[in-house]
């Protein structure tokens, strides 16, 4: 297939032209973005992708009376308009990110696709090797990492205000319930529509977390570390292929830690914490609240962190702003593809173990979809391991000890 010579977006129209692959589910986010930007005359959203017109009749309705081209696949649509699209989104399904990302490559369209960049690292590979035949770019709905502050921590971090960086960990807790897991066809699936998709709570919910912490691992501004996988712990309570618990320990090549923990079967809710350990001080970065700066010897410096709105915005800016100006920073897909490495070091470390019945509470909702397992013990258990790094079974909890 030929592929139409990169242009900027100025140069056919004043307002870059957008096309957006979906507009259910997480796709409707993206959507109320994009058209807010419409609106604002910031660009034209040319072509969207309806799978369900049934049930998007009116949104269906609204973006035609605006010029917008409804399509209901994706092929088609990159067919009809190569050359004519200066940026394609895509709020997809993860099995679904590699095929449609380097399809519209080919087309001629840079690319915003929401994290993870792909269900393998064969297919991120795959999507840089695409970059590079095309001369496009791809960005990564990794929203925190387009941050002002976290940008700014890890300035702060190459510039030694902790010393050297010895450990980071992650901690959160989210109850899923029932119907999380039966929202779509490849929730907490090792494989669909014949794609990888490694569906966790690595993988999706704290997903950004865990890009996060590989990011300030990073040893240089915009570059995520490398880290061997030296232990995985993963439970499943629900009924699902992969895990919705884990401990997860890793180092990078220069020996730095990388402690991950996180459940979704636990009574209460944590929101996620990073815990940054250096030679000279400590930093805690706490999601939606703030990130405190505390070096040794010198006062500390608090920093407010944005929620998770402005996160969005601020990352669908800067991708705008890059379709103009190639030196604005990106999650690209070097960074994004270091977290694909770290999720397949995790599988291929441990599989998921079930939960026996009788450590599981289920906890009740509004109705049976609303019920979610509680795992004896394991919220405990996981905040002792989370201060002091260690395993599950070092915090004294595993799945078969009764006391535990």
């Amino acid at each position: 297939m030929s592929t139409p010579a990169p242009s900027s977006a100025s140069s056919h129209s004043p307002r870059p032209r957008v096309a957006l692959i979906g507009i259910s589910g997480y796709g409707s986010i993206y959507l109320a973005i994009v058209r807010a930007a419409r609106d604002r005359g910031e660009l034209d959203l040319v072509a969207a992708v309806v799978i369900n017109p049934d049930e998007e009749h009116a949104n269906e309705k609204e973006l035609a009376s605006h010029g917008c081209r409804i399509f209901r696949d994706y092929e088609a649509m990159l067919r009809d308009l190569a050359g004519q699209i200066d940026l394609c989104l895509i709020p997809t399904g993860i099995q679904w990110h590699a095929r449609m990302t380097i399809a519209a490559l080919k087309s001629g369209a840079c690319v915003l696709v929401e994290k993870p960049l792909a269900g393998s690292l064969e297919e991120t590979e795959q999507i840089r090797a695409a970059e590079r035949e095309t001369g496009r770019w791809v960005a990564v709905g990794f929203q925190d990492i387009y941050c002002p502050v976290n940008r700014w921590l890890k300035e702060q971090l190459l510039a030694g205000v902790i010393g050297q960086l010895t450990s980071v960990r992650f901690l959160g807790l989210w109850p899923r319930s029932s119907s999380y897991f039966a929202r779509n066809h490849w929730a907490g699936r090792l494989v669909a529509d014949g794609a990888p998709v490694k569906d966790s709570l690595l993988n999706n919910a704290f997903a950004h977390f865990v890009n996060l912490g590989l990011y300030f691992l990073g040893s240089t501004p915009d570059g995520s570390a490398t880290v061997t996988v030296d232990s995985a712990e993963l439970l499943r309570a629900h009924p699902i292929e992969t895990f919705d618990t884990s401990v997860v320990q890793a180092r990078t090549a220069e020996g730095a830690r990388f402690w991950v923990g996180a459940s979704h079967t636990t009574q209460r809710t944590l929101e996620p914490v990073l815990r940054l350990f250096g030679s000279r001080g400590s930093i805690t970065w706490r999601h939606g609240e703030d990130v405190l700066v505390e070096p040794d010897g010198i006062p500390a410096e608090r920093r407010k962190i944005p929620d998770i709105d402005q996160a969005r915005q601020r990352m669908f800016d800067l991708v705008l702003a890059r379709l103009r100006d190639p030196s604005v920073s990106i999650c690209d897909t070097a960074l994004a593809q270091a977290h694909t490495r770290f999720i397949e070091g995790v599988h291929a470390a441990a599989a998921g173990l079930p939960v026996p019945a009788s450590r599981i509470e289920w906890a009740t909702g509004a109705s049976d979809e609303r019920r979610w397992p509680v795992v004896h013990g394991l919220e405990e258990a996981l905040e002792r391991a989370f201060d002091t790094g260690s395993t599950l079974a070092e915090a004294g909890f595993t799945v078969t000890s009764p006391q535990s």
